[in-house]
């Protein structure tokens, strides 16, 4: 199987950073989201009608048929941590076959896992753009059932990981019967821009990858450098436990919901929602991938930028189609018109597809695609400034929210005994501060079950982060106290704290911890292409 950029180690550390190549200095940030809806609609693609199949919807919960910019920004909450960005990003669904029925394959934790990468050189930010209000593209081909030259380095570098086995490929792997740590799609965005707007007959025309990993508008290839924005990657998440034991080594048994089996046909799209100013400025300043600024520090997006747990998981739609996803229980065909279709040539859409299902129209819908924020498909969009002295400064970016002046941890018990609460801390990146993943082991996290794993693998240190990411070290490495940050329940006990966004409530057995600092322990990990 073709080999791209995205190595075994590079998934496997899925939140480890981005590459540090050579003399190159990469600045990137991160986040989680949750699924604001599972629905067949695409207001890039079908704009005011059904979609060709199911979709995990991610970001603001105004997400609708029909949208523009003004529509991102009538959300009440969003589904990432984040709460300046309100944009949308959306991506097939995964069923499970077998036996002529199809089972909606659950989301697990961390359910979707988004990169914004940008800068270089010491210079952050230096040569990147905002989207502009109404920004619209996609990755990837829903109709290729094999690899046509554009997944790798220098392009969307889509790769399919099973968690535990250790296998991946371009498409859905085989050789496992089990993903006890998940599985995972992941792919990048183009970055290069022509200054046209997206056209949904050509939707990956005004798009392109870049043709170096530097982040310099002079790495776009010629025709594309009008502007050069944060490359977003995107892992998406499934929990495939359920289906242990139904499928042999050699089987196909997940499709997409376009009626891919084979994986290459996975794809995403992004509708700018950001609030205006707020991904300029922390571009300029915010360095998390290399100092480890925290997201709510002054460098980046500000005092009450993000969100707790608890707040993105609320952040829900009610679905606007009439029609039964498989939420419910097994399907007979996937919804839509999508047969399975193995390929290794293009998909193509069966002629006189049923319908059945419709979109539920709202008094209060969105305003059409051709209203302020969001240009005609033949035009220009103005290119976005990143002038230093635009915009107020990053504190003001969204309002304060409460905070908790928790300090240490309450002790847990394991089975060998009593793990004291050693305190809350800043988890660093590119390293890890408490290891290299998490260490997920098929249950929803609670900061006693973490410890009891932590534990039963002989680990000194335990942490948990962010309400459902447990990690488990014998050092703590480029760390800090921070007291009243983790301030997120627990995924699989709510009475419990479990760290917070950035943040690791951090457990040992005698309450006790030290620091350790490592000027060249650093890895370099290729989650996104250096040069080709």
């Amino acid at each position: 199987m073709r080999s791209t950029s995205l190595t075994v180690k590079a998934l496997a550390c899925l939140a480890a950073g981005v590459a540090s190549v050579s003399a190159q200095r990469d600045y990137y940030f991160n986040f989680g989201s949750s699924a604001v809806v599972q629905e067949r609609l695409d207001p890039l693609v079908n704009p005011g009608a059904l979609a060709g199949h199911v979709h995990s919807v991610v970001g603001g919960n105004a997400f609708a048929a029909t949208m523009d910019f003004g529509t991102t920004q009538s959300s009440s909450c969003t589904s990432v941590d984040l709460i300046a960005d309100k944009s949308n990003y959306w991506m097939p669904s995964l069923y499970f076959h077998k036996n002529g029925k199809f089972t909606l394959v659950p989301e697990r934790s961390p359910k979707h896992k988004i990169y914004y990468k940008y800068g270089d050189r010491g210079q952050p930010g230096a040569d990147r753009s905002e989207f502009p209000k109404g920004f619209r593209m996609m990755a990837g081909n829903a109709n290729l059932r094999s690899d046509d030259g554009s997944l790798g380095s220098a392009g969307s570098q889509l790769q399919w990981y099973c968690h535990g086995p250790e296998v991946q490929s371009a498409g859905i792997p085989k050789g496992f019967t089990s993903c006890p740590h998940g599985l995972a799609a992941a792919m990048r965005f183009p970055s290069c821009w022509n200054g046209q707007d997206f056209n949904k007959d050509q939707p990956l025309a005004h798009m392109a990858y870049p043709t170096t990993g530097l982040g310099l508008i002079d790495g776009c290839p010629a025709g594309f450098q009008k502007a050069r924005f944060p490359e977003i990657f995107i892992e998406f998440w499934l929990e495939v436990s359920q289906f242990d034991g139904q499928y042999g080594p050699n089987d196909s048994p997940f499709v997409l919901a376009n009626g891919d089996p084979t994986g290459y046909g996975f794809h995403m799209d992004f509708l700018n929602g950001w609030q205006e100013g707020v991904l300029a400025r922390a571009m300029r300043t915010c360095r998390p991938g290399n100092t480890g600024d925290p997201l709510d520090s002054p460098q980046c997006f500000g005092a009450g930028s993000v969100q707790n747990g608890d707040a993105k998981e609320r952040c829900k739609k009610a679905t606007s189609v009439n029609e039964d996803i498989g939420l419910n229980g097994p399907l007979s065909q996937l919804p839509g018109c999508n047969p399975i279709q193995a390929g290794p040539g293009l998909a193509t859409k069966p002629a006189n597809c049923p319908g059945g299902a419709a979109v539920r129209s709202s008094s209060s819908g969105p305003s059409p695609a051709t209203t302020a924020g969001l240009a005609p498909t033949t035009t220009s969009v103005p290119v976005p400034t990143t002038s230093a002295a635009a915009g107020p400064r990053p504190t003001d970016t969204v309002p304060p929210s409460g905070g908790s002046s928790e300090m240490s941890p309450p002790s847990v018990n394991s089975t060998s005994g009593e793990w004291k609460g050693a305190g809350c801390f800043l988890d660093a990146l590119n390293p890890r501060s408490l290891g290299s993943r998490p260490q997920w082991w098929g249950q929803k996290i609670s900061s006693s079950n973490c410890v009891e794993h932590c534990d039963s693998i002989r680990a000194k240190y335990a942490g948990t982060e962010n309400g459902g990411q447990c990690f488990c070290g014998n050092e703590l490495l480029k760390s800090a106290s921070r007291p009243g940050k983790c301030t997120s329940k627990c995924e699989g006990d709510g009475s419990e704290i479990c760290g917070g966004p950035g943040h690791l409530s951090i457990y040992s057995r005698d309450g006790l911890v030290s620091v350790t600092k490592r000027r060249t322990h650093r890895r370099h990990i290729r989650h996104f292409s250096a040069s080709v």
